[in-house]
């Protein structure tokens, strides 16, 4: 039965990977992430100045959008998935130290880039705590998989379903509850 929330856990974080890799390599999000990049690096100065560390940064964005679209591949295939869930562990964990320490350092209104230009969404505890289960979820997916489709697998994909529900939940709640913030000031 562990082979069932190994499989869910793997295929919810592919969407994860998934579509924060291709927000980040999509042209038209190139200087939303590299001024992103900058925020959370202190170089904005920098690159406010500096053309080619725009476009450096652009380029970092893209290289990060691809490792995260590889990992979410890499993800499902059972054979890759320690590795890719070891990689997934210190992506995840990276960028939730990067959001602790902007908080620390009083930057709370930083956007996450979660979900890319459109999410809205600031850094917050609520987003290290979903990091942190992201975390959790990546080491159930250190757990052997199935290498073959069994009737396990429709328990497999409606768990993983319910999974990524809850996470669009929970992000538009920290979403509303941001909203709701600001317009009570």
């Amino acid at each position: 039965m562990s082979y069932v929330f190994s499989d869910a856990s793997a295929l919810f974080l592919m969407w994860v990977f998934a579509q924060a890799g291709l927000h980040k390599v999509q042209s038209v999000n190139g200087l939303y992430y590299a001024n992103l990049i900058a925020q959370y690096l202190n170089l904005q100065a920098y690159i406010d100045h500096n053309i080619q560390a725009k476009s450096q940064l652009k380029l970092l964005a893209k290289a990060i959008g691809l490792i995260e679209v590889t990992l979410a591949l890499v993800l499902v295939i059972p054979s890759t998935r320690a590795i890719a869930a070891m990689l997934a562990i210190v992506i995840l964990m990276s960028y939730l130290l990067l959001m602790a320490y902007q908080i620390v350092q009083g930057k709370k209104n930083l956007d996450c880039g979660c979900m890319g230009p459109a999410g809205q969404i600031n850094i917050s505890g609520s987003l290290l705590l979903r990091n942190g289960i992201f975390s959790v979820l990546a080491l159930l997916c250190l757990a052997p998989g199935n290498n073959f489709f069994t009737s396990a697998m429709v328990m497999t994909i409606i768990i993983s379903l319910v999974m990524i529900l809850l996470n669009l939940t929970f992000e538009q709640l920290i979403v509303n509850a941001q909203r709701l913030k600001v317009l009570s000031h």
